[in-house]
């Protein structure tokens, strides 16, 4: 194969991101609300971006796949395409935690990052991180729970409703990301991704699995 191609995939949450990456920059990304609608939409937002980038699925190189935590279906149709395509055409895939993808957004920085994703019934998944790097486990939180666990100025990105947000703004000890940096593209998954590859990790499809906080 002459050129890398990577393809990136999340249907994590009610948000889904698709991106094309060659090792340089991402050539095509696209991030909408999807809802409950990822299984209908996804292979066709992969199609569509491989014929606006003029590639076939056949010049893929790799692929990366969100693994959650997020909703248990939701997870599951990315993981299934990945599996899929990568499984079709003989290609490594690897996966990352969604929460990764939304701390690795935040860019360097010297404060800790604490990352959230919608979990439903008012309750977010979190992960802490520092210098890049998780510390601890994820968990489940309410509003006032992931309050509590800012102890010191920290960047909080992710999904966060209006109310969640006014809320945590009017902690002293955060700093909210811009809302931009909270849609877990898809671009920051391929450059993830694409590290991971760089590293000599495997990529072995038969080996991905789906993150679930309870």
């Amino acid at each position: 194969m002459s050129e890398p191609l990577l393809l990136a995939l999340d249907t994590s949450t009610s948000t889904a991101s698709v991106a094309l990456f060659d090792g340089q920059q991402v050539l095509s990304e696209t991030t909408w609300r999807a809802g409950r609608e990822h299984s209908t939409r996804l292979l066709v937002e992969v199609e569509i971006a491989l014929e606006r980038v003029g590639r076939a699925p056949e010049q893929l190189s790799g692929l990366v796949v969100a693994r959650g935590p997020g909703s248990f279906t939701g997870v599951r149709v990315a993981l299934s395409v990945a599996k899929g395509i990568a499984g079709g055409f003989g290609l490594p895939a690897w996966g990352v935690s969604s929460l990764d993808v939304l701390a690795f957004a935040v860019g360097p920085t010297s404060l800790p990052v604490r990352a959230v994703l919608e979990a439903g019934r008012g309750r977010f998944a979190t992960a802490l991180y520092r210098a890049g790097r998780p510390v601890g486990t994820p968990r489940l939180a309410t509003t006032d729970e992931l309050i509590a666990l800012v102890t010191e100025e920290t960047v909080v990105v992710g999904e966060l409703s209006g109310e969640a947000r006014a809320q945590l703004e009017a902690v002293h000890r955060v700093r909210l990301a811009a809302r931009a940096a909270g849609a877990r593209r898809a671009g920051f998954l391929a450059e993830i991704g694409w590290q991971m590859a760089r590293r000599g990790e495997p990529g072995d499809p038969r080996l991905l699995d789906a993150i679930y906080i309870t």
